[in-house]
C-alpha cells in the first residue's frame, strides 16, 4: 500500500505506522503518549462490554498518559481516515480531515468522549486512578479548507498529523504535493526494519 503513490491505506498499515514514528521520531516526552487502534474506538460504538473494553486497552496505561491519538475510519467515503488528539489535561478534542468537512465530526465526538468517559471509569475501577473532568471539553477542527484532492491519502494525512503532534505541533505544515514523499519516506522505514530482522 506505501509502495504505490495511489493506494488507499487500510487499518494495519495505520495502526503499524503510528509505532514505527514513534521509533524514528523518539519523543522526549513519550510516556505522555496514548495510541489507540482503530478498532478501540468501533467497540464503542458497538457497545463492547467493560471486560471487553478492559481486556482489549489496558496494557496502554492510557490513565497515566496526556495525550491520546485516535485515528477513526469512516465508512464513506471509501474508508475515510481521520484524526483525533484528545489533551485530557487541557479538556480538548483536537480533529484533523484532511477534506476539511466539520460536519462529520458530530458524531464522532460523542464516540470519542464515550470512550474517554468509559476508559476513565475503568482506570478508576481497575487502579483508582483517573482523574480527568469529562465534562466541559471542547472540540475544535485542526482545519476546515481541505488539503486533499484526491481520493486515496487520507490516510497519509493521518500519520503526517501524528509524526507532527509527536513532535509538539497541533498539525503539519506538509502540502498535497508533499504525500507523495511522506508515503514514500514510511515506506523506506518499513523495508530498513524488515531489512534488520
Amino acid at each position: 500500500m506505501l509502495k504505490s503513490p495511489t493506494a488507499h491505506i487500510n487499518d494495519v498499515c495505520i495502526n503499524g505506522c503510528i509505532p514505527l514514528l514513534f521509533s524514528t521520531i523518539k519523543p522526549i516526552d513519550t510516556h505522555r503518549f496514548a495510541v489507540f487502534s482503530m478498532h478501540d474506538l468501533t467497540r464503542i460504538q458497538y457497545n463492547a462490554s467493560d471486560e471487553v473494553l478492559w481486556k482489549a486497552m489496558w496494557w496502554i496505561c492510557f490513565w497515566k498518559k496526556d495525550i491520546w491519538i485516535i485515528p477513526i475510519q469512516r465508512p464513506s467515503p471509501v474508508g475515510h481516515w481521520v484524526l483525533c488528539i484528545a489533551y485530557l489535561s487541557q479538556k480538548e478534542l483536537l480533529l484533523f480531515d484532511s477534506l476539511g468537512e466539520q460536519k462529520p465530526w458530530r458524531a464522532d465526538v460523542q464516540d470519542v468522549m464515550k470512550l474517554i468517559t468509559r476508559l476513565i471509569s475503568l482506570a478508576r475501577e481497575h487502579h483508582s486512578e483517573g482523574d480527568v473532568d469529562v465534562c466541559s471539553w471542547v472540540a475544535r477542527p485542526l482545519t476546515i479548507i481541505p488539503l486533499q484532492s484526491n481520493g486515496y491519502d487520507c490516510g497519509i494525512w493521518v500519520l503526517a498529523v501524528v509524526a507532527a503532534t509527536l513532535r509538539g505541533f497541533h498539525t503539519t505544515g506538509m502540502q498535497e504535493e508533499d504525500m507523495t514523499s511522506f508515503r514514500h519516506y514510511l515506506y523506506t522505514q518499513i523495508l530498513s526494519i524488515s531489512l534488520l530482522a
